[in-house]
Formats: structure tokens, sequence, C-alpha cells
């Protein structure tokens, strides 16, 4: 007897308020049947046409077949050699459906000014489209998967393209900002205008994630019944490093009871996320059970629209809904920023992050209703450090910091708002800034790797260096003012550090002179134009005699030209005590190039990493602002 799941079709659903009739997979033929056949080990399409069938779609990501079969065969199919399971294609349907409240009850906006935005961090969004001409998105890229796709992966119905500003929205003053708004979204449209396609639509967008090494997959859709084939592509993408976030689903009861998760969220592969309102109660349809792992905004959600299908009333291309389906790009976008913040660490590793960082609510640990709690950006765990201010002087700010709890291996630290340093141990921490207010935050990290929140701030005046053309948010600015604190570099008399200016080989003497504590008093020299009246001439000298610097062939120094960089590496690896490196670490970089010893010195000890196209470039003459943080990097390892 043919099982009854065969002759209805089960409906995978987008997780929203609102309900929509339902419509059924249609099919070619009355006796016909479309099914996903998956195999033990390799496909083997003659199965499917011996049996008078069609493969429509071949899949990589699980070793599986989408196919329409005559229905009087499935059995026989599911008999067949090598076969693993044959299971309904299901329709996809919508049933229906931020404010900006979710992304600072999430604290997503505690991260923005401090940098972490969820740059570099691909999320696919697997829904009926993105519109890629909203003003508030910026889409990085995607596909349609449907059989028939006019428009490739507009939105024709609105639901995906509120999922993306939830997650993405940038930060342009205008409208919302979502959880991530420097994120890589991807439009991948496995559903329809009607909001409706198949499980084999859905499957094909997972292996397109996969295969485009997408970091997030957000699935805002859920379905009653298992589906073999769709939880073996989620576990393949989970074992291939990707994050799944899934709805739970509407269906749960206003009493709570019983576990009413659907799927796929109820996968241990995918993160089942509930949803709650601004009072961070569960909705009353959020479903509940064991599955569910973190709980995030889901009612009255304010994002993005396409114009043409914003019908509330204000035509602007926003509006509000609610559901499971929102909540889960909350829980998307919060992992980018993890992912932006530690992009060393394994989709395990920032899963559990998730669940360390979450706001518990409801019964103390995990619970049905709302898993480990509400998602959160930043840890909820006070810092477990003492904090004291030192000493200001110029541009040196000090602290002393000491751990206060036994599984602490370490601090991190914060200034305006953005991190500074990775991972601190040292009882003391100094900061080199130019003239300026700054405020101080401290974070402490444990064993595990978690982090804090942050301390109380320290506010603090510098009253100098102030160079007028050294700004405080220069990336080499700290560089400038440790040489200068260290009265290695002193600037010109009119204020100014001329940081784009190339560097020339008199000045290189005397900075290194300084560092290396030379004596710099005025005498001859061993170069014909180097005279014992040049204000250089000592700090030649003495560099020449230490072995740092050499003249040309004809007896002079030229102290006036320009130094490549090929020659700021040999003076740098004479200078201070460098690791030796491997050649050839750049591609322009051969035995054939004078220095090119010293230059794998420099990449071994971290000094420089060369350029984004793997060049060196031994030969292009050095700004000073390089030399000042190649040197500052080879005297303190703290730059590197």
């Amino acid at each position: 007897m043919i099982k009854k799941w065969w002759i209805f079709a089960i409906c995978i659903v987008l997780i929203v308020a609102a309900a929509v009739p339902v419509r059924a997979a249609a099919a070619s033929h009355p006796l016909f049947v479309h099914v996903i056949v998956a195999f033990q080990q390799q496909v083997d399409e003659q199965a499917v046409t011996t049996l008078q069938g069609n493969v429509t779609k071949r899949f990589d990501v699980i070793p599986a077949v989408a196919a329409t079969v005559p229905i009087t065969a499935v059995e026989l199919l599911r008999r067949w050699p090598g076969v693993d399971y044959v299971q309904q294609d299901t329709t996809v349907a919508i049933d229906g459906q931020v404010t900006d409240w979710g992304v600072e009850k999430t604290k997503a906006s505690v991260m923005h000014p401090q940098g972490v935005t969820g740059k570099g961090v691909k999320i696919a969004i697997l829904d009926t489209g993105v519109d890629p001409s909203h003003p508030d998105l910026r889409v990085a890229g995607g596909v349609c998967l449907l059989s028939s796709c006019p428009h490739s992966y507009q939105d024709d119905n609105g639901h995906g393209t509120h999922v993306a500003g939830i997650i993405a929205a940038k930060d342009n003053e205008i409208g919302t900002v979502g959880v991530a708004p420097d994120a890589s979204i991807y439009a991948v449209k496995v559903l329809d205008r009607y909001g409706e396609g198949n499980v084999s639509a859905v499957l094909s967008g997972i292996e397109w994630a996969i295969e485009h090494d997408i970091d997030i997959i957000n699935l805002s859709l859920a379905a009653p019944e298992d589906a073999p084939a769709l939880k073996a592509a989620i576990q393949k993408a989970y074992e291939s490093g990707v994050l799944v976030v899934a709805a739970a689903g509407n269906n749960g009861y206003a009493n709570g009871a019983g576990d009413t998760v659907e799927y796929p969220a109820k996968y241990d592969s995918a993160i089942a996320v509930a949803a709650v309102n601004k009072e961070n109660v569960r909705l009353p349809y959020s479903a509940t059970g064991p599955a569910i792992e973190v709980a995030a905004p889901g009612e009255d959600v304010y994002s993005t629209v396409p114009v043409a299908l914003d019908r509330d009333g204000v035509r602007d291309g926003y509006t509000r809904m609610s559901g499971t389906s929102m909540a889960v790009p909350f829980v998307s976008g919060v992992l980018a920023l993890y992912k932006q913040q530690y992009p060393e660490r394994t989709n395990l590793e920032l899963r559990q992050m998730l669940r360390g960082r979450a706001l518990d609510l409801g019964a103390a640990g995990k619970d049905p209703w709302y898993g480990y709690g509400l998602v959160q950006a930043v840890s909820n765990q006070a810092p477990e450090l003492t904090v004291k201010l030192l000493s200001v002087k110029k541009g040196e700010v000090a602290f002393s910091v000491t751990p206060t709890g036994n599984a602490v291996k370490g601090y991190r630290v914060y200034r305006n708002g953005k991190r500074l340093e990775t991972l601190q141990t040292a009882a003391t921490y100094t900061d080199y800034v130019v003239k300026g207010i700054y405020e101080y935050e401290f974070a402490s990290i444990r064993n595990d790797g978690t982090e804090s929140a942050l301390s109380a701030p320290i506010t603090v005046n510098v009253p100098d260096p102030d160079y007028k053309d050294l700004s405080a948010s220069a990336w080499y600015m700290p560089e400038i003012v440790y040489l200068s604190s260290q009265g290695i570099v002193s600037g010109y008399n009119n204020g100014t550090i001329q940081p784009y200016q190339t560097i020339t080989r008199a000045e290189v003497a005397v900075m290194l002179g300084r560092a290396l504590h030379l004596d710099g008093t005025k005498r001859a020299t061993v170069f014909r134009d180097v005279s014992s009246s040049d204000f250089a001439s000592g700090y030649i000298q003495a560099a020449y005699e230490h072995g740092l610097i050499n003249g040309y062939p004809d007896g002079t120094f030229r102290p006036q030209h320009p130094i490549t960089r090929a020659e700021t590496a040999i003076m740098l690896s004479r200078a201070y005590p460098l690791p030796d490196g491997l050649s050839m670490m750049f591609k322009d970089v051969t035995t054939r190039v004078t220095g090119h010893e010293a230059i794998a010195k420099l990449a071994a000890a971290r000094i420089t990493e060369g350029y984004p196209d793997g060049t060196f470039r031994p030969y292009q003459f050095v700004k000073r602002l390089e030399f000042f943080v190649f040197t500052a990097r080879a005297a303190n390892e703290r730059f590197r």
C-alpha cells in the first residue's frame, strides 16, 4: 500500500505571523510524483530511467537526484540496489509575516563603533530573493535556482529583502541599520513570487553556498515533517565549516507546551531560533522544544522591502514584520560579528560562543522556550580585571592591569571604542597617542577564549605631541608617537612630521643612531660628501663604524638621496637581531635582488607583509611613515 505521504505534499513554510493559502506542488501527470532519490554511495541515474522516470537535477552536496517517477514505481525505487531512501520533493511556501529595537536589544550597535560590522563575512540568504536596487542594501551577488528566473534573484515577494535588511541594512543615515551592516549578503532565490518552491531548490541553494565558500546560511523557513535529504545537505554544510541558522517555527502553543520545533531547525547541525518581543518574552506562537538554541527579536521588526511590494500605506521601501523568520537574521548577523572578530575560529567554536554569550531568559540555564537565551553581540560577563591609570606623559599612557579571576589568561584594550590589541598578558600596558582626549576600556579574556563585557571607561587627556599633520586615527600614529617618545623622531620646526615625504639617507642614519644610542657628536667622516659641520655627520660616521651603513664606490654617502625598501631592510637587519626567513617570500624578490636575505628577515619578524599582490617592491623609495613603522616594529615587538 502506498504511504499517505506520497499522496499529499508536505509544505515547508517560511515562518511568519500571518497565514496565506499554501499551494500544493504541481505534478507533470496525475500518475507521476516529484521525488528526491538519495544513494548510499554513488548516484545511479539508471535506477530512475529504468523505472520510466526522469532525472531533473543531480546534486553534488549529497549523492542524490531530483526526479519525476511513476507513483507506482516509488516502492520499487526504494528497494533498488544502492538507493538509500526516496522522499517527496516537498513544496516550499510562504506562510505570511524590525524595528530597529532588535539591533539595540542584541547589543550589535555597541560593536559598530569598534569597527565590528561583519566586514568580510559572507552570508547566503535562501529565500525569495533580495532587491539589489534598494538604497539601503548592498548585494554582493547571488543566484536564482528556480526553473524560471526572468529577473534573476530579484525579490518579487518581499520576504527575502526584509530578512536581508535585518542582517545588513547599510549604516547610511536612511531607513534602518542591520546587525552586520558591512557583511557580504548573497541572494539565493529558492522561492517564487508566491513564496513557493521545492526542497530540491533549497538543496541546490545549500550546495551553491558550499561551493561559494559562504560562512553563514540563513534559512527563515520550516516544515512540520523530517526531510532526510535536507538533513543530509545541512549536515554536509556544517561539516564544511558553514553555520546554518533556521527558524524554529510559528506553530507553538500560547502556554508553551510540547515539542513544536519544525525542520530544518530541529536538526542538530542547524541553530534553532525562537522569537521574543521587546520585553524579552517569548511570542505566543514561537515554537518550543529541546532543539531551541537561542532566542532573538521577532515582533514588529522594521526592515527593508522592495518599494513596489511595500503595502503598509507608506511606500518608502520599509515595513514591519513579525515571526521567527525575523529572529533568524538577527542570529546570522551576530554570528557575522563574531566571525569578523575571530576569523581563526571554527563554526563549532563560534556556535559555542553564541551559547556562552546569550542572556539567560526563562528557567535558569537552557530551556525549551528560549534555549540558552537572547542572542548577544557582546558578553554579559563582568571583566575580571583591576585596571589603574599609572601615568600620562609625552605621547605615553600607561596602565597597570591585574587579573582577578583564576581562569583569566589576558585582556584586550579598547581606545575610543576601537579594539587596539588582540590579547595582552603584561602587568603594564602602554599606549602611544598624539595630543587629545581618549577613553580607554578593558575586557578580560578567559582560558576558553571568551571575552567579558568592557570595564568602566577611563578618560585620559594627553597634552603632546601635537604634530599638525598626524591624526589620531592614522593607522601609523602609534608607531610614530612611540619613536617620538623615545627621542628618535622629533619632527620639523613647523610642527609637522611629513609622513608621506620620502626619507633621506642622512635622516635614516640619524634615526638609527638615536635608536641605538650611538655617538651623534659632529665630526669628520670617511665620506667625501659629508663634512664635519653636517648636522648628521656624527651619526653617519657612527653608523658606518658599527657596520650599519655603507657608502658608494666613489667614496660618497649621498646624504640627501632617498633610500629604497631593500636598503631599509639591509640597515634594519644589521641594527636589530632578526630571525632568518625563507627566501622567495615575495614574487619580486629573488636571490638576484641585493638584500634578499634581509628582506626575508623582515618578513619572518612580521615587520612587513609586503603588498596585497604578493610583491615587496625592493627598489621603491621609502616614505617617512614606512621607515617609522618598520623601525618601531624592529625595536618593539608590541607593534608587530
